[in-house]
């Protein structure tokens, strides 16, 4: 569910709020890198962080893994979708600079087929690590990205998060 820029000028998009509507994944999450398994016990581990509530791991196009943690950040109101303390001194530098125009978290995380990570929750990740294969207890095959994303496709993913239309009215920059 990409937004559409066809026909829009320059003005437009930079006037515009690329968040309108959005129901924020960015803000509730954290996304914290982590090290391609090699091993048994590497793969043994993302197990086991899975077994904990709102958690999963995601790998990324370019063969990145990343393990998230679904949290509501403290300063986000979810009935405004906004943030708590948007253009004051305490919100967050990595907020201040994030660039919402080609949003990663958008793009990911508020579609049904998400283009840059595959995203694994307990029951895909089971699912995905079937088709490792190993010699002694080290990883010496894993499915592509794109091989990932067809075996998983069909093993839905809470949460799920969709364009939100009752938030789209002139909020200011900062959902």
């Amino acid at each position: 569910m990409a937004s559409s820029t066809l026909g829009k000028t320059f003005d437009d998009l930079t006037k515009s709020n690329p968040c309108e509507g959005c129901p924020a994944p960015c803000c509730r999450m954290q996304i914290l890198p982590c090290l391609p398994p090699q091993t048994l016990m590497n793969l043994d581990h993302m197990r086991f962080s899975l077994l904990f509530p709102n958690t999963e791991i995601t790998i990324s196009i370019t063969g990145e893994f990343s393990l998230v943690k679904w949290a509501t950040c403290q300063l986000f109101d979810t009935d405004s979708c906004l943030c708590g303390v948007h253009n004051t001194p305490k919100k967050p530098l990595t907020c201040v600079h994030f660039n919402p125009h080609g949003c990663w978290y958008k793009r990911n995380f508020v579609t049904e087929d998400a283009p840059d990570i595959c995203r694994l929750d307990l029951k895909r990740f089971e699912r995905w690590v079937q088709e490792i294969e190993f010699e002694n207890d080290r990883v010496i095959s894993a499915p592509t990205f794109q091989e990932t994303q067809e075996m998983i496709r069909a093993i839905r993913i809470q949460p799920t998060f969709k364009v939100n239309p009752e938030l789209i009215k002139d909020k200011p920059v900062g959902c």
